[in-house]
């Protein structure tokens, strides 16, 4: 049997997800399970980045360019599918908004040392930077940056007044609390 075969019947039986990546289109990559294939076609379940089923992918085998299996990516795309229902839940946070000059200040601080909570700064209309706010002074404030699939970037520090902007608690930030809180093993 050949080995894209095996991967193939062993995402079939167990559910394992793989990704899958077609020739000419580096962009788009597939993750789910094999529900079905044959010499000619493939079959899959697709999940979306927020582990919820997204409909029945079909492709030419002819046209995969390779399969990815059993990597870091999957590991956690199966935490996120398995907590799919918690990332959806949106905790209330009241965070009023400042009619100050340092309203900057005061949300930062209130988001002082929640590791609940993972929140995108724009810093200087530019860039946002996702992470736990850690520690907060009247000028500056530590950041515990955290990437797109839960890894701990380390500590960075941000002048406060350089802020321009928030998404806090947004569905892509939960799903970093999430995948950050499985790679530290406290799920």
């Amino acid at each position: 049997m050949e080995i894209i075969n095996r991967i193939l019947e062993r995402s079939k039986l167990n559910k394992e997800l793989i990704g899958i990546w077609k020739y000419n289109d580096d962009e788009s990559f597939w993750c789910g399970y094999v529900i079905d294939y044959n010499e000619t076609l493939v079959k899959i379940q697709h999940y979306t980045k927020y582990g919820k089923p997204d409909g029945i992918i079909i492709s030419q085998m002819a046209n995969i360019k390779n399969i990815d299996f059993d990597d870091e990516y999957a590991k956690a795309m199966q935490v996120v599918i398995d907590y799919s229902k918690e990332i959806e839940k949106e905790e209330n946070l009241n965070l009023p908004l400042s009619e100050s000059e340092n309203w900057d200040f005061e949300i930062v601080k209130k988001l002082e040392g929640n590791l609940n909570i993972v929140s995108s700064i724009e810093i200087r209309n530019s860039e946002y930077y996702s992470g736990f706010i850690i520690e907060v002074s009247e000028t500056d404030f530590v950041l515990r940056c955290v990437g797109k699939m839960g890894e701990d970037e380390g500590l960075v520090i941000y002048k406060t007044e350089d802020v321009t902007g928030f998404r806090i608690n947004d569905i892509d930030n939960r799903r970093r609390c999430l995948l950050y809180k499985w790679r530290k093993a406290s799920l």
